[in-house]
């Protein structure tokens, strides 16, 4: 366990982030990080599905032959393009099915189907793009209408780490639609919470809950830390979100592009809701920033609202006259309509104080025709700082360095969408004089012919033809189990093996280790015909043993492996020491072109121990001495980050201190 705890350190996505973002990581990502492990320890007690390019559209338990229950992990290869329909999928509150994103990122964008990935009548649901460290949001989603979507009576789902960029209607879609019209007592969708999501170039950002009162109701609603961008129509709407609902630290920017009558705001609170917004960037938008239509008992606070209208205010069907609307302590930049606050609704009480504001304008603007529902306390007409990004270019929506302090907890955390942490997974072409055939007296149809279509597409689904490996005519209890090694030359970290099933129904065993020392990988039934099996794997490993251990007549014709050179750099003791010569001391080999590059240790647990240690670089031996400092490190494992100062490329490379 305490292997397999190490490993999860090394591979996955927030170790990265908090390495090479950690100035724009947030608190709650990096407790996400120690989560994500927790998740990875406990998911191998429970199913794992593999949904690869050959999976069926629909995920139900008649299309899979298996019931899905709390805690069961679903991943989805990046190899899978075509889109996906989970159905009926039920967890726990404690312990969620998750779906997630593995060995790279999944793109899904299919002009056939509705939606990317829908959820429909799902409940306890997490999907998460946090499977791969190279990537900050492993899924990226498309349809002719929807990117995500929870349809139907689903309730207590989750996103996290997904990006939406297609020309269809929705980016993140959840509700269920009844004309205004609901049964009674109304279905409810509760606990959806999503966060750490990219959207761009949809009409409708996010669309929660239908627009007609009543409907479906959403309670305990969170959207936190998106960033949504380019959108037809509003970023963020949500309607009949009738309880606890909080939208906070969204980078919301340039709504409305198609200018439609009213469907060009930013951000909008509908009918039958409450909200408590607060710390979103709010920018550019034909018409409001923010327009409140809800019930009442809803807060706005320390938003950066920029380039639009301002705020409006007004109430529809479904008020509760009792219940203040709360505006408060907001930043309202470069305003471009005839005030900044416009005011409509004559029902709720108002409070508006301690806002700022830059544009000589009128602040307030009352046409609801009720006199005494509203004050106005301290706002200032005053200069506010201009916001700008690290890269907006590249998508990244982290706030500029030169950002003042009070509005730097503003916005979604974003930093980089990519990352040069794990190699990209390759195919590791096997060939002849890689394999050895352990069989007594040799098979008697040869083991190469595993190997002999290298060149087929698995990716695409393409079908090798050759005959399958049979080590004996019949069992023979004298010369059986039967074995083949792999030796693949060096060490490689294994992510995915494909088997080609054929026909009979018998069990074909895949171990790692060597020799006396043999673990098993996996198990394949060989239960279907002409399919590729795909095996998600996660080793350490120079050699492969593949064996029978029940019948010879396990038909796999063919087998192909991906993953890459996982090379260690093993310390050495040197008493040459340029710093202090009296201090023995370990090193590591770095790239040639020494002076480009600037280098840093970190621990296993992300921590950054030494810092830019490339002016201790001895060029003539190409080993880094870093005097005391270096010698004061720990016994333990450690990774050196390489960062070249010229290109912006980095890589990394794992040592041991002795």
């Amino acid at each position: 366990m305490k292997k397999y705890f190490l490993k999860i350190l090394f591979r996955f996505q927030n170790f990265k982030n908090k390495i090479i973002n950690k100035t724009s990581y947030s608190l709650h990502k990096i407790a996400y990080f120690f989560i994500f492990i927790a998740f990875q320890l406990t998911a191998q007690q429970h199913q794992n599905f593999i949904i690869d390019n050959s999976a069926p559209y629909l995920i139900n338990a008649s299309t899979t032959g298996r019931t899905f229950s709390g805690g069961d992990t679903i991943f989805v290869a990046s190899s899978r393009t075509k889109a996906i329909k989970f159905q009926q999928l039920v967890g726990i509150a404690e312990a969620p099915i998750v779906v997630i994103n593995i060995n790279g990122q999944v793109k899904i964008n299919d002009p056939q189907s509705w939606g990317g990935i829908t959820f429909e009548n799902c409940q306890y649901i997490k999907i998460s793009g946090a499977g791969h460290p190279n990537f900050r949001y492993g899924f990226e989603l498309g349809g002719y209408n929807c990117g995500l979507a929870f349809s139907e009576l689903s309730s207590d789902c989750e996103a996290e780490q997904i990006k939406i960029a297609h020309d269809g209607f929705f980016g993140i879609f959840a509700k269920k639609d009844f004309g205004g019209n609901p049964p009674v007592p109304y279905p409810v969708f509760n606990n959806l919470i999503i966060h750490d999501c990219f959207i761009e170039n949809v009409s409708e950002g996010m669309y929660i809950g239908e627009t007609k009162s009543p409907g479906m109701e959403f309670k305990n609603l969170k959207i936190y830390d998106n960033v949504i961008r380019n959108t037809k129509r509003e970023s963020i709407q949500v309607a009949n979100a009738v309880e606890n609902v909080e939208i906070y630290n969204n980078t919301m920017i340039n709504a409305g592009l198609e200018n439609i009558n009213y469907q060009t705001n930013n951000l909008q609170i509908g009918d039958n809701s409450v909200v408590n917004a607060y710390n979103n960037i709010i920018i550019q938008a034909p018409s409001f920033g923010i327009i409140s239509l809800g019930k009442g008992g809803s807060n706005f606070t320390n938003n950066y609202i920029a380039n639009s209208q301002g705020m409006f205010i007004d109430n529809r069907m479904f008020t509760d006259t009792l219940k203040p609307i709360t505006i408060s302590s907001n930043y309202f930049r470069a305003m471009n309509g005839p005030q900044v606050v416009r005011n409509m609704n004559e029902l709720n009480p108002i409070y508006i104080n301690n806002n700022t504001y830059n544009t000589n304008i009128p602040f307030y603007n009352n046409d609801s025709g009720n006199l005494t529902n509203f004050s106005l306390d301290n706002n200032s007409f005053s200069g506010i700082h201009q916001i700008t990004f690290k890269d907006a270019l590249h998508n990244n929506y982290a706030l500029s360095d030169d950002t003042p302090l009070e509005l730097k907890g503003l916005g979604a955390a974003s930093g980089p969408e990519f990352f040069d942490i794990l190699p990209t997974p390759q195919q590791i072409v096997i060939d002849s004089t890689m394999l050895t055939d352990q069989v007594i007296g040799g098979s008697v149809v040869s083991p190469l012919y595993l190997f002999d279509e290298q060149e087929t597409d698995v990716l695409s689904n393409q079908h090798p033809v050759s005959t399958s490996w049979k080590p004996f005519w019949s069992w023979n209890q004298e010369t059986a189990p039967y074995h083949v090694v792999i030796d693949l030359g060096e060490e490689y970290h294994i992510t995915e093996i494909y088997l080609h099933d054929m026909h009979n129904t018998y069990e074909f065993t895949v171990e790692y280790g060597s020799e006396n020392n043999w673990n098993e990988l996996f198990v394949d039934s060989c239960s279907s015909f002409n399919t590729w099996k795909t095996h998600i794997t996660n080793v350490d490993t120079r050699y492969l043993r593949l064996s029978m251990y029940e019948n010879v007549f396990a038909a796999v014709n063919e087998i192909i492996l991906f993953g890459y050179s996982n090379t260690v750099t093993e310390i050495t003791n040197e008493q040459e020491n340029p710093i202090d010569p009296t201090i023995q001391e370990d090193s590591i080999n770095v790239p040639n072109l020494l002076d480009q590059y600037e280098i840093d240790i970190f621990d296993i647990y992300g921590k950054k121990v030494v810092s830019n240690i490339s002016k201790f670089i001895d060029k003539k031996s190409n080993k880094v001495f870093e005097g005391s400092k270096f010698n004061l490190l720990k016994k333990g494992c450690y990774i050196a980050l390489y960062k070249n100062k010229i290109d912006g490329s980095s890589k990394t490379v794992k040592f041991y201190k002795k």
